[in-house]
């Protein structure tokens, strides 16, 4: 059994940056919550789905909010402890681990301090195999499982549950009470047992980000888009282009970030379109890459990946694209997180679809 150490939690959390496709929460504050887990109550155990009661019932982790929210407000142990009171009380019977909605950035780091919290272990799988904005945006739904039974817990302790209703508007609801409930909550959705995450074969999200994190490690500052390629070749991905950012517009009106960056190539201008992640990139209309693909930016100074609403003006980054689950490629798969999902009237362009450039 593999265990989540303090000596592990740089790599892991680079690689899970990589899955936020610029966005994802503060990796810095998600890795300061997991070593504190780690230094109280010992490295968590990560377990594959065929090592635990096929019949087990998982507790489902994610947590959501305002990125400037979350930077001041990280969850309690009573938060934590009244969440799983709640989910097993509807459920009549207890959790045997603890399974990452996602594991990107923040939210993977949120998931292992909770299975430490409970004593757990953490499933080494996730529910969106990067970062979506929405918690009906999962492979479960995607199979036609609904996000209800959903249970929220504010900033507070408040409890909130759904029961019934339409996904999408669970997910309007949701976002409605967010700011009575501090900005953020922790939530846990869908009733999922051990045999679902092995049905879907979500198995090694985790080890993955780790895999990912130690070879994005090895690339030196300054590394050089040629590096990159590289590297990322592994998974699918390659350099898209690098530029230097001219502009940053950005906005919070309906409480996540949004907004448009545009960077100056060798050649022109490349434009990204970021709603919590980036979403799609084009160069004068032409549209080279979007979501569900992962698009993620890379500071050439310090080699590291970075979050696209802490980019400022002059900042070199080199843009990389990845391929995701092949499900999220499939005709559903776009209707439910292709460009058109968010309100972009183009046609998903994906990894070995988009013209190849690097300048």
């Amino acid at each position: 059994m593999e265990q989540v150490s303090e000596s592990s939690v740089d790599d892991l959390m680079r690689g899970a940056v990589h899955f936020g496709s610029g966005g994802g929460g503060d990796p810095y504050l998600g890795r300061q919550m997991l070593i504190a887990a780690i230094r109280e109550y010992g490295p968590i155990p990560l377990v594959k789905p065929g090592e635990l009661d096929a019949h087990g019932l998982v507790l489902p982790i994610v947590y959501v909010g305002a990125p400037y929210a979350l930077l001041e407000k990280a969850h309690d142990t009573d938060q934590v402890k009244t969440l799983r009171a709640a989910v097993e009380a509807r459920a009549g019977r207890e959790c045997v681990a603890v399974l990452p909605v996602q594991r990107a950035g923040f939210n993977v780091a949120v998931a292992l301090t909770v299975a430490a919290q409970l004593g757990l272990p953490c499933l080494d799988a996730d529910l969106m195999t990067r970062c979506f904005p929405s918690i009906d945006m999962t492979l479960l739904q995607l199979a036609g499982r609904p996000v209800r039974p959903m249970t929220v817990v504010g900033s507070a302790g408040v409890v909130t549950e759904f029961h019934s209703g339409a996904d999408a508007v669970l997910g309007e609801l949701l976002r409605s009470i967010m700011p009575a409930l501090g900005l953020v909550a922790l939530i846990s959705a869908f009733e999922v047992t051990v045999a679902d995450c092995a049905h879907l074969g979500i198995d090694g999200s985790i080890s993955e980000c780790w895999r990912i994190g130690a070879a994005l490690r090895s690339v030196a500052p300054g590394g050089t888009a040629a590096e990159y390629a590289k590297l990322f070749t592994i998974c699918g991905g390659r350099v898209l282009c690098t530029g230097t950012v001219v502009e940053v517009m950005q906005d919070s009106t309906d409480v996540f970030p949004r907004g448009v960056l545009s960077l100056q190539t060798r050649q022109d201008f490349v434009r990204v379109d970021f709603q919590n992640e980036n979403l799609v990139v084009s160069r004068e209309g032409e549209v080279l890459a979007t979501v569900p693909d992962l698009i993620s930016l890379v500071d050439v100074d310090t080699s590291a990946l970075v979050q696209t609403v802490d980019l400022v003006v002059g900042q070199e980054v080199h843009v990389i694209v990845s391929p995701v689950d092949h499900r999220w490629r499939t005709p559903a798969g776009l209707a439910m997180v292709g460009p058109s999902a968010f309100g972009y009237p183009v046609d998903p362009v994906l990894c070995g679809d988009a013209p190849q450039t690097t300048g």
